[in-house]
């Protein structure tokens, strides 16, 4: 049986490989000689009974009618749903990308509204709030098209986004056919409380990147650093709470962060140029976690891909972490069973 906790199903982004699957270090030496390809991610799905794989179109190789069809009927047999992904939002190739998802089986399309990182806002070519408003004006008019697949569109809060403009997008683009991905711990880039986000985002979030960060204060701010669920900030249980009240469709994955490090650098006036307006008080939850899970003061930040290691060790440090998060969310779903099972 595909793994859910509650009703939510549990699957695997590509992004939880970013080396193996070929985005880090790309054109360069240091690349993934034989990257992981959108029917690897499907086997390892169905090892491991996952109930999700959330990949970009161009890992499918191949296009052919027979490739998609077999894509999707083996996805079907194994009760895998199938999220796409598709990069920051570009009128005519989410066009074009949006059949394409539907004829490989997707119901969900998980856009990026900007290349940001960071939370770094000012440093967007004409301002944020111009930027945002071009983007919800191209999502309002491919509703139409989105409507036809039946397909949702679902924005990402990708280090860029607050919770309040998010909810603005979903309210201005309007129907049901637009949604939010919610990445667990992004809040964190834009100076917000991941719970207190998700609780906002609420019936609006169809897609969720379970992902966990190490934090490591540093004098502009702290750096976010990737790790296994679990072993970092994301209080797992208080979120799955949160979607049980408010979500309790949307699929999830999980999706391990970059191999670089995010450095959130909310101690220099210049990042606040690209945010409007906020009650300081909001920042005390996020102060307060960055306190409670701070890293060691000389601890080394870097991952093995910032550090320069081999292909061999970059390759196990994904894989490890990938098995260590599976492996803790099947202790959850097992011990939710257990609570809830009749007692004697």
């Amino acid at each position: 049986m595909p793994l859910t906790l509650g009703p939510n199903p549990i699957g695997i982004a590509a992004y939880s490989f970013p080396w193996r699957c070929g985005f880090a270090g790309a054109g360069t030496p240091r690349a993934c000689t034989s990257p992981l390809r959108a029917d690897d991610l499907l086997e390892l799905a169905i090892d491991h009974g996952l109930a999700t794989v959330e990949l970009p179109l161009d890992l499918l190789s191949d296009w052919r009618p027979d490739v998609v069809q077999r894509f999707r009927a083996r996805a079907a047999a194994h009760g895998i749903g199938i999220v796409v992904d598709t990069p920051v939002i570009d009128e005519p190739r989410l066009a074009a990308a949006l059949p394409l998802a539907a004829a490989v089986g997707a119901r969900i399309v998980r856009v990026m509204l900007s290349p940001i990182l960071e939370g770094a806002r000012s440093t967007i070519a004409g301002g944020w709030p111009a930027h945002f408003d071009a983007m919800i004006a191209i999502l309002r008019r491919l509703r139409p098209l989105a409507e036809r697949y039946d397909l949702i569109i679902a924005p990402e809060n990708h280090q860029d986004a607050t919770g309040d403009e998010l909810v603005y997008l979903c309210d201005t683009v309007g129907g049901d056919h637009i949604g939010i991905t919610l990445d667990a711990v992004n809040p964190l880039a834009v100076a917000e409380d991941p719970l207190a986000t998700a609780r906002l985002l609420g019936r609006r979030i169809v897609n969720v990147h379970l992902k966990d960060y190490h934090v490591y204060p540093s004098a502009a701010g702290y750096r976010l650093v990737r790790c296994a669920l679990g072993d970092g900030v994301l209080d797992l249980v208080g979120l799955f709470a949160v979607l049980a009240e408010h979500a309790p469709h949307a699929r999830c994955s999980i999706e391990l962060a970059a191999l670089h490090a995010r450095h959130i650098r909310i101690h220099e006036a210049t990042w606040w140029d690209g945010f409007g307006p906020r009650d300081v008080r909001s920042l005390v939850p996020v102060l307060a976690l960055v306190h409670r899970h701070a890293r060691p003061a000389d601890a080394d930040w870097r991952t093995p891909w910032e550090a320069g290691a081999a292909a061999a060790a970059l390759a196990d440090y994904e894989t490890s972490q990938v098995l260590q998060s599976i492996a803790l969310l099947k202790q959850l779903a097992d011990e939710r069973l257990a609570r809830s099972a009749p007692q004697e």
